[in-house]
């Protein structure tokens, strides 16, 4: 799951769009746009955002510089990673060679909540999208029991029912994606009709919503 065969293989499989979406961690996402220039697809700047409540946020961008800036407003924990327990936190260059190790625990909760952090991807430019809330772990729907209206675009796992995917499409835009942790399960299950097939297109039609999928 190194980012440039990450890109590789959403090229194999067909995709228009992937997002490199580390755990509280954008150090791999140059490297995947670069990759995404080589392989003809559309690499999408974002990071998952967990919060103060324990809710995970899918935080995308049309540029990294716009990532870059809003990461930076972010109040990470400081604490260590302890690779005994945890795992190594990897960092790879474009022919996968280790270059370095991300020190900050990225399980930890950043002392930000979930509207806050809402709104500074909003101000800057991005959108903050509630993750698969048809989960129970990190759920925005499992832990505050519902998901504002402020939130125009919502993600549902690969596990959603079709039931799941046709009732939050009456009032919000739904992103369906494979949220792949090993390669195999990268996947084209995903859609979304956009003006144009670009970055900018895409987020600008998370960040209005709608109700369509």
């Amino acid at each position: 799951m190194t980012p440039v065969t990450i890109v590789g293989q959403a090229a194999l499989s067909g995709l228009d769009f992937v997002a490199i979406a580390d755990h509280n961690a954008i150090g791999h996402v140059p490297l995947a746009l670069r990759a995404g220039e080589e392989f003809g697809v559309n690499v999408v700047p974002a990071v998952e955002v967990q919060t103060n409540e324990d809710i995970h946020l899918l935080c995308l961008f049309e540029t990294y510089e716009k990532l870059e800036a809003f990461f930076g407003r972010i109040p990470f924990s400081e604490r260590r990673n302890r690779p005994d327990l945890f795992g190594e936190q990897l960092l790879f260059d474009e022919d996968d060679n280790v270059i370095g190790r991300e020190e900050r625990m990225l399980l930890d909760s950043a002392a930000v909540s979930c509207e806050d952090v809402r709104k500074l991807a909003f101000g800057m430019g991005g959108v903050a999208v509630p993750a698969h809330i048809d989960r129970d772990a990190n759920s925005m729907l499992k832990i505050l029991g519902a998901v504002p209206e402020e939130y125009a675009a919502v993600e549902l796992s690969s596990r959603a029912t079709q039931e799941e995917r046709e009732e939050w499409s009456r009032t919000r835009t739904v992103l369906t994606d494979s949220d792949a942790h090993v390669l195999e399960d990268i996947s084209d299950m995903g859609e979304i009709e956009l003006a144009e097939p670009t970055v900018a297109a895409l987020i600008e039609r998370l960040r209005r919503g709608g109700g369509e999928r």
